[in-house]
């Protein structure tokens, strides 16, 4: 007969810490030049697909 040991400790669902190893403000602390990187990139692409929009509909207006 064997019963069940009741000294070990109850599982417990995981911290973000402990699910993912950090948080996403140590992600953001270490990783900000990227992150400004990527912002940047993607600012440049929809000024550019706003300038091209616009470049467009005076060309079908004339």
């Amino acid at each position: 007969m064997s019963l069940p040991q009741e000294h070990l400790p109850k599982d417990r669902d995981a911290t973000s810490e402990q699910e993912w190893g950090f948080t996403i403000w140590e992600f953001i602390a270490d990783n900000w030049l990227y992150l400004i990187g990527i912002l940047l990139i993607l600012a440049i692409f929809l000024y550019a697909r706003y300038s091209w929009r616009r470049r467009q509909q005076k060309s079908r207006m004339n």
